[in-house]
């Protein structure tokens, strides 16, 4: 289980990661001169999306479910009276609302050429996904310690 849990924390770094970067590079790509290096960049970025944050996701969401099939109740996530777990669960899908938002901007309404989204559309995906992710290791270490898990 050592190994599950190991790929669920790669998993998570890899897609956090990947999100997080994504939305701060395509809020500066924004601003690119010429309709070439606009559409180079964005060919780049949806690929970067599609191989490098959905196969993070993937592998999260597989060990995350796997760790949950093979032992539900290990240490209590699921009746651990701070409900710990289940504000991690939601910050997570405060997260993915936020991914599915940028994937609908990233594929269907970025084209190289016209008018292109703000920058503050994806500053503003950048700063939320910073805040869930802060929400999601608050409700890790800070309230799952404080009622001494075991």
């Amino acid at each position: 289980m050592v190994w599950v849990k190991f790929l669920h924390l790669l998993g998570m770094i890899v897609y956090v990661g990947g999100f997080l970067a994504l939305t701060r590079m395509v809020g500066h790509a924004v601003r690119f001169e010429t309709e070439a290096s606009r559409a180079d960049a964005y060919r780049i970025f949806r690929r970067m999306h599609k191989f490098v944050n959905w196969g993070g996701l993937a592998l999260m969401v597989i060990c995350g479910l796997i760790l949950l099939i093979v032992d539900p109740w290990d240490k209590n996530y699921m009746r651990h009276p701070s409900g710990y777990f289940h504000m991690k669960l939601a910050f997570i899908v405060g997260l993915l609302i936020c991914d599915v938002f940028f994937s609908r901007i990233l594929f269907l309404r970025l084209r190289a050429e016209g008018e292109q989204p703000k920058r503050a559309v994806f500053s503003a995906l950048h700063g939320i996904a910073a805040l869930m992710v802060i929400g999601v290791l608050i409700s890790i270490f800070v309230v799952r310690d404080s009622y001494h898990v075991g």
